[in-house]
């Protein structure tokens, strides 16, 4: 499914339901604020977390199934750690997956700031052997100081989605694919950012009615 799928999709569900008109800017605003709700859902957003027990009932970390869906967005970067421990996020950072040494074969373990100091004195772990980071406003600060190069595996944001377009001999928009920008996710969880994107706009549609329409749609043009 390509963005254009996407948008004639949610065009076509508006038009059922009777609500109006989505404009491309409108679909372009929508799918990429649909497209960040979606990720903050499989990392876990907030306000799932229940009181007494802090999980939320969907998280990135919870389950394969996932995971795997946000595997699209999982890289991994060398990183070369300055003599103050102090390491810069790379781009489009969102959240570490997994850290390890540059060998690859040891976890290099998150530590929170309060803990730092039982950590960072541990003469059963010490540092030395058994590396530690914390999470900085300025990236991450890894002990021991000297470590020199550290793995990552991190979750990145989801690039934008763009429907663009070049005007006909009527001035009406036609779909152009060299200038779009095409979304990264899997199928299903494309179903799922519709669903949100209608959601934006007044149409609330279950995961089932909007596969229903993406068929009808790609079967029998809109």
């Amino acid at each position: 499914m390509n963005v254009n799928d996407m948008y004639r999709i949610c065009q076509y569900a508006i038009n059922k339901a009777q609500n109006g008109y989505l404009t491309s800017s409108e679909f372009n605003l929508l799918v990429n604020q649909a497209q960040i709700s979606h990720l903050d859902y499989l990392l876990g957003e907030f306000q799932q977390y229940q009181y007494g027990r802090a999980q939320a009932r969907v998280s990135y970390s919870q389950n394969e199934n996932v995971r795997q869906r946000l595997t699209p967005l999982i890289f991994k970067e060398n990183l070369t750690v300055p003599p103050d421990g102090i390491c810069a996020y790379p781009n489009n950072y969102m959240q570490v997956d997994a850290m390890w040494t540059s060998d690859g074969l040891h976890r290099i373990r998150f530590v929170p700031q309060d803990s730092l100091y039982s950590y960072y004195n541990s003469q059963i772990d010490p540092v030395e052997d058994h590396p530690i980071y914390m999470l900085l406003y300025e990236g991450f600060q890894f002990y021991p100081l000297n470590i020199g190069t550290a793995k990552l595996s991190y979750v990145t944001t989801a690039p934008q989605i763009l429907w663009a377009y070049t005007l006909d001999g009527n001035n009406r928009p036609v779909y152009d694919p060299v200038a779009s920008e095409q979304p990264v996710w899997y199928e299903t969880d494309l179903l799922e950012i519709i669903a949100r994107v209608l959601k934006l706009v007044g149409v609330n549609l279950q995961i089932g009615q909007v596969e229903q329409y993406a068929n009808q749609v790609t079967q029998i043009g809109q």
